[in-house]
């Protein structure tokens, strides 16, 4: 049976959801059946192949435990090449953005499924939510964070590729203003990931969230069309949160993380600005260069197993890159973004919002350890391919 060459597309875009390494294979079986990719590919990735074996080299000069090295510079490298494959390969043919644009919304609509499956299957069953997300964890090795809700059976479901979500909300958002023709499916899709956002139990998420759509709305719709969806939208919020349980589900929900007298929301809080105490001081101890990458601050670990990640992974990159690290990296990023929307928007105005997305991604990642890897290169991807990710041509 003869495989598509489109194929490898979207298994490669699925594996990023399983954290696979077969990411690699897939994305090189595509690239590899365009060999016009390869040299476009090399271009886009060489500046940071430099950087990072530059980085690499000081970190282990000093001393730093090379595991955690490499471990780190992976994090960082894996976002590079999900969000250059992405990039190249949309730029290829208007047919492939086109069906990598579909398919992460199947992918983000799948994942919304699966979330409201553990969900009813924990109900169903009587098994605690923290017990199947346990399971999941510890059976596929995915990470998923955990925080119950308190008097209700519901437990946080999030993972890694979740922080792409707020993001893509913008376009799936654009797509509903401007599609035609039957939109129950795309109604549907949008309601799922907006049900997949409320169950991360992230205040930072559904901030992210409410506005890329408010950001959507007010730069796509014309007057006409913001009114329309401003009175549907109370209507049907309305009828949800006064007519139907899921309303005090999501007041339950949303008083857990917002809660002053939780103690779980507390307790993070106090952490978090604790750790970022902690990332500043040894932060103003090497400000230039930094501790190099894979450094930790042995008092002040999140995680046994990843000790270099932290809360504010935005604030631990200035700490192990120091500022000159820092902002060349980020150079190398919004360098790899804007040569690409020059190629696709004119006008003063195109780097605009593309700047906004930037802002959101680091604000994200001051709050949640997701910078990189495969969400943070398709969060890279939407910011590159801002202006033409969806266009009209595309029909769900």
């Amino acid at each position: 049976m003869k495989i598509g060459k489109s194929f490898f597309i979207n298994l490669s875009i699925y594996l990023m959801a399983l954290r696979s390494p077969l990411i690699i294979l897939s994305m090189g079986a595509y690239i590899f059946s365009r060999p016009v990719l390869i040299q476009r590919m090399a271009r886009k990735v060489f500046p940071f192949i430099v950087f990072l074996l530059f980085a690499v080299l000081y970190s282990i000069i000093q001393g730093n435990v090379t595991e955690y090295v490499f471990g780190q510079s992976r994090d960082v490298f894996l976002s590079v090449i999900v969000a250059v494959f992405l990039i190249c390969c949309s730029e290829y043919s208007d047919d492939n953005r086109i069906l990598i644009y579909k398919t992460i919304k199947k992918m983000f609509v799948a994942i919304a499924i699966i979330k409201i499956g553990i969900l009813a299957f924990s109900l169903l069953s009587g098994i605690a939510m923290g017990d199947v997300i346990t399971w999941i964890r510890d059976t596929w090795n995915i990470q998923m964070m955990s925080l119950g809700v308190q008097g209700t059976f519901i437990s946080r479901l999030q993972i890694p590729l979740d922080s792409a979500v707020p993001f893509f909300m913008y376009f799936v958002t654009k797509e509903i203003i401007y599609g035609k023709g039957n939109k129950i499916l795309l109604y549907g899709a949008f309601v799922l990931l907006i049900i997949s956002m409320l169950l991360t139990l992230s205040r930072a998420f559904w901030a992210e969230t409410v506005f890329f759509i408010a950001l959507a709305i007010v730069l796509e719709a014309n007057l006409f069309k913001i009114f329309k969806v401003l009175i549907l939208g109370t209507v049907v919020l309305f009828f949800l949160l006064t007519m139907t349980p899921l309303g005090e589900l999501v007041f339950k929900i949303i008083e857990t993380r917002f809660g002053g007298d939780n103690n779980s929301n507390i307790a993070s809080d106090v952490e978090r600005v604790w750790q970022n105490r902690m990332l500043l001081y040894a932060f103003s101890e090497k400000p230039i260069l930094g501790h190099g990458v894979g450094y930790f601050i042995p008092n002040a670990l999140r995680s046994e197993d990843t000790p270099y990640l932290y809360e504010s992974q935005s604030l631990s990159m200035l700490m192990t890159l120091g500022s000159l690290g820092a902002g060349v990296l980020l150079l190398l990023y919004m360098s790899l973004c804007f040569n690409s929307i020059q190629k696709d928007a004119r006008g003063g105005m195109k780097f605009t919002v593309p700047l906004i997305f930037i802002s959101l991604w680091i604000f994200s990642g001051s709050v949640n350890p997701l910078l990189f890897g495969a969400s943070g290169g398709l969060i890279i991807f939407f910011i590159a391919k801002f202006h033409v990710l969806y266009k009209k041509d595309i029909i769900y």
